[in-house]
């Protein structure tokens, strides 16, 4: 997950004019983020999975982790690229998540005072103005009305990105460089970017063009507290699509509608394109509901400690929480975390098991992260060891 971002005060005088240069040169490349937004992508699929939780006083950085990583199963991996101006280890109180993966996300960022937008396969999380530029730079000089003009995401031309802790942006920048090399990746100018120590990141099955511009895009300079208002077009496919406009011409008077092979293209401000796929995506695809593995009757923990499924896993530096989340949802469980074992929930853990059962991995988890389980009627509760 593309945060905390963590930026050196003493080191932050940059030169504009390079900026500047950077954004023209390198947000202005064509890339795969021009695919329409479709119901049938497995990205939006993804997005779309129905979710529940509740969610109180978790850091921001944790809570957009237990939504978004699925340590079991990486094909539904959800990439987030959270604005480095946002603080990580704010505290969160969204309260119930749901009723998709999408719209638990929204809640969070709301939670944090910021928005939501999917750009190709993956969220952008963040400030309004922020968001909105950004979103706004990536759709307005690409032209999504042509069929197959780009690349879709998952041919030869995507890749599985990942850093480890502290990489700054020249490094994530050399790296993406160097999955891309021989490709016609739409590279930038080799500027140098402010200097800043990033965390571990992982961005599956991205394109090199978006993965260049997400990075440069942290680097926007100075942007005004209010929602930018300046509109760009883009493609979306979902059912029922067209009788959601009516609503968006509240937010955004002057929105353009074109209907075309199923398709239908918007011309509107960004905050319009937000509010449309956050109605699209809070829809729940009903046949991606999980289904309980030998369910058993009695509480969470009860359910947990009896299923007999088993698991082979390595682990590998992982935060204790969201994999303790990613575990149990395999049996449709969630998890109360106990503010105060923020620190805990954080610790990265890591280990090689072959067929061991549920209730065995989460007691590896908790034994290597101090934390203890208990139960809470249909949740499980994660507090701290005392």
């Amino acid at each position: 997950m593309p945060h905390p971002f963590r930026s050196q005060p003493l080191v932050c005088t940059v030169v504009l004019t390079a900026l500047s240069v950077l954004h023209l040169v390198g947000l202005s490349k064509p890339n795969s983020a021009a695919e329409p937004l479709s119901q049938a992508d497995e990205f939006a699929q993804r997005l779309r999975e129905p979710h529940t939780g509740f969610v109180d006083g978790q850091t921001l950085r944790l809570a957009i982790a237990i939504v978004s990583q699925q340590q079991t199963q990486p094909n539904r991996h959800i990439n987030t690229w959270i604005d480095r101006k946002v603080n990580p280890d704010r505290l969160v109180s969204p309260g119930g998540l749901g009723p998709t993966r999408y719209a638990s996300l929204c809640k969070v960022a709301a939670a944090a005072g910021c928005v939501c937008y999917p750009v190709d396969n993956c969220v952008l999380i963040g400030r309004a103005s922020w968001v909105a530029e950004l979103s706004h730079r990536l759709y307005s000089d690409v032209d999504d009305d042509v069929p197959g003009r780009r690349s879709r995401r998952g041919d030869a031309e995507s890749m599985d990105l990942q850093w480890p802790d502290l990489t700054t942006p020249d490094e994530a920048m050399q790296l993406v460089r160097g999955h891309s090399a021989g490709r016609q990746s739409g590279d930038i100018a080799p500027l140098s970017l402010p200097h800043d120590l990033w965390p571990e990141t992982m961005l599956r099955d991205i394109s090199p063009q978006l993965a260049l511009q997400l990075i440069a895009g942290q680097f926007l300079g100075e942007l005004p507290d209010a929602p930018i208002e300046v509109p760009f077009a883009r493609a979306y496919q979902f059912a029922g699509a067209s009788s959601v406009v009516d609503g968006l011409r509240e937010i955004d008077p002057n929105l353009q509608m074109k209907v075309s092979g199923g398709q239908i293209r918007l011309l509107a401000i960004p905050v319009a394109h937000q509010a449309f796929c956050l109605q699209m995506l809070s829809i729940p695809d009903e046949e991606l509901v999980p289904v309980p593995v030998n369910p058993a009757a009695g509480t969470a923990l009860q359910r947990l400690k009896t299923n007999q499924r088993t698991f082979s896993l390595n682990v590998v530096d992982k935060p204790a929480g969201p994999l303790i989340q990613a575990l149990v949802g395999q049996l449709g469980l969630q998890c109360q975390f106990d503010p105060a074992a923020n620190p805990q929930l954080e610790k990265r853990v890591s280990f090689s098991v072959v067929d061991q059962t549920l209730w065995q991995l989460v007691r590896l988890i908790t034994d290597q992260a101090s934390l203890k389980i208990d139960a809470a009627g249909d949740k499980l509760r994660i507090s701290a060891k005392h």
